[in-house]
């Protein structure tokens, strides 16, 4: 009659009637006056998470049945589309709240330049804990090697010259060079040769940034270099002042961490960092701001 009438919307309704089927298993009746109270009083959030308190209350066992088949509904799919990458996934009440409360703390706006939508953000912010879960060696191997991402990129590609063939990613995705250049700073490199499109010699290993370095380089930052941000220092990759790609050595001084967003903007977001006495300041392109030549800001001591 609530719902003929008018007093109440049809999700309020279905809400209530939901709940009335379920405390009816166990013989139970609700009082309908008060639920049409409630339902005119709160949001439909709100009212469904009174009906899932009120269920639990007169029936646990039921309501503890229905959170076990709704775990069981979880899954995430991951596929590539039109050279990106989209996720969908369903998550239990634990999983996803585990989630939102990551990628809630990790994308608040990053200084007052950041100009990234909040979507925009919380991808940028899955994407950093996943490579900061990678780079912290705790996750399982497979196959005895730890996770990772493989570029197969030329020396004319890392170094992005005219007429170089795109770089590509495991399975053929091709990325820029400016790309390879940013993931270059802090990666580990293999040198293969070539003869008739046949390895013939595979090189040792060598990191561009080792162990050691990296740490001295924490040591002396508490915070990713760039300007007015306040990711902590262990969120951070080494980035080359002058670039790796380019011949900049691996050296302290040529160093600074950046985070995973601010580390983007200077290798493919148009930002530059050049020195400036003992530190380093940050260019900004006109375009970010309005201006009508590039702005210098946020002077930072180098390592």
């Amino acid at each position: 009659e609530a719902l003929s009438s008018g007093e109440i919307g049809f999700q309020a309704a279905s809400v209530i009637c939901h709940l009335q089927e379920r405390v009816d298993q166990i013989g139970a009746r609700l009082d309908e006056e008060m639920w049409i109270g409630n339902a005119k009083r709160f949001s439909i959030k709100d009212l469904r998470d009174i009906a899932a308190g009120t269920w639990h209350a007169v029936d646990p066992e039921g309501f503890s049945a229905k959170v076990e088949d709704d775990f069981e509904r979880r899954q995430l799919f991951i596929s590539e589309s039109g050279g990106m990458y989209r996720l969908d996934a369903w998550l239990d009440p634990v999983g996803g709240t585990t989630l939102k409360a990551a990628i809630d703390s990790m994308s608040n706006p990053l200084g007052a330049d950041d100009r990234r939508t909040a979507k925009q953000r919380r991808a940028d912010a899955l994407v950093e804990a996943m490579h900061h879960a990678m780079g912290a060696g705790t996750l399982p191997r497979r196959n005895g090697v730890r996770p990772h991402i493989s570029i197969n990129t030329t020396i004319e590609g890392l170094k992005g010259e005219l007429g170089a063939s795109a770089s590509e990613l495991q399975g053929g995705m091709p990325i820029s060079s400016k790309t390879v250049q940013r993931l270059a700073c802090d990666g580990t490199l293999h040198r293969v040769l070539k003869a008739d499109s046949v390895v013939v010699d595979v090189g040792r290993a060598t990191r561009s940034v080792s162990p050691s370095q990296w740490r001295a380089l924490k040591a002396r930052h508490r915070t990713c270099a760039a300007p007015e941000c306040d990711r902590p220092v262990n969120m951070t990759s080494p980035h080359h002042i002058e670039f790796w790609a380019r011949g900049g050595r691996s050296d302290l001084p040529n160093l600074l961490p950046l985070c995973y967003h601010h580390h983007r903007l200077v290798h493919e977001g148009g930002w530059q960092v050049i020195r400036a006495g003992e530190g380093v300041k940050f260019i900004t392109p006109p375009h970010l701001w309005g201006g009508g030549a590039k702005r210098r800001w946020g002077e930072r001591r180098a390592a």
